[in-house]
C-alpha cells in the first residue's frame, strides 16, 4: 500500500488541477461556425486572391485619398510635398487654388528630376521675411497676399533668386532646376 501512495497523491493533484477546465466545459455551447483558425485571414494565402469582390473598389480608395496638407506661417498658407507619382499629381490639381506654385527640378539633360529639400524664403517688397521653409518635395504652394515678393530658392550649394507679383484671384507658377 505504501508503494500506491505516491501514485495515488499524484494522480490526486492532477485531478485537482483539471477539475476546474473539466466543469466549464459543459458552460458555453459549442460554436456555430468554424473554427476560428479556420478564417480566410489565418490561412497563408492573401483573402484578396481569393474573394475578389472584397478588395475596395478604385473609385471609393480616390474618394478616401487626401489632399496636400495645409500648414500656417504668420499669415501664409502653404504645403509641399509631391515626392510619389499620386502626390505630384494632387498637387498639380491642387496648384490653381494657391497664389503662388513653385516647382523643384534638376536639369540632366532630356529628363529632369524632381529635387527636394529644397530651402526657400519668401520676402516682401520691404525685405521682410514672409515664409521660410524647406520644401518636403519637388512642390510647394504658398497662399501669399497681393503684392510684390523675391522667392529663394536653394538646394545643392547653389542659390536661384526670382522676383513675382501677386494679384488677386490669379496664380503665378515658378519653376527652379538646378
Amino acid at each position: 500500500m505504501t508503494r500506491m501512495l505516491p501514485f495515488t497523491v499524484a494522480a490526486g493533484v492532477l485531478a485537482a488541477a483539471l477539475a476546474p477546465a473539466a466543469a466549464q466545459m459543459d458552460r458555453y455551447p459549442p460554436p456555430d461556425r468554424p473554427s476560428a483558425y479556420d478564417r480566410p485571414y489565418d490561412r497563408y494565402e492573401r483573402p484578396y486572391d481569393r474573394f475578389d469582390d472584397r478588395r475596395p473598389r478604385d473609385d471609393v480608395y480616390q474618394g478616401m485619398r487626401t489632399g496636400p496638407v495645409e500648414r500656417r506661417q504668420g499669415n501664409v498658407i502653404f504645403t509641399t510635398g509631391g515626392v510619389t507619382k499620386d502626390e505630384a499629381e494632387a498637387f498639380r490639381a491642387a496648384m490653381p487654388r494657391y497664389a503662388l506654385g513653385l516647382e523643384f527640378a534638376r536639369a540632366n539633360g532630356v529628363r529632369g528630376d524632381f529635387l527636394a529639400y529644397v530651402e526657400v524664403s519668401v520676402t516682401d517688397m520691404r525685405g521682410q521675411p514672409v515664409l521660410h521653409t524647406v520644401a518636403e518635395g519637388p512642390f510647394l504652394l504658398a497662399d501669399l497676399p497681393a503684392g510684390q515678393y523675391t522667392v529663394r530658392a536653394a538646394s545643392e550649394g547653389s542659390l536661384k533668386t526670382r522676383t513675382v507679383n501677386i494679384t488677386p484671384g490669379r496664380h503665378q507658377y515658378l519653376a527652379f532646376t538646378w
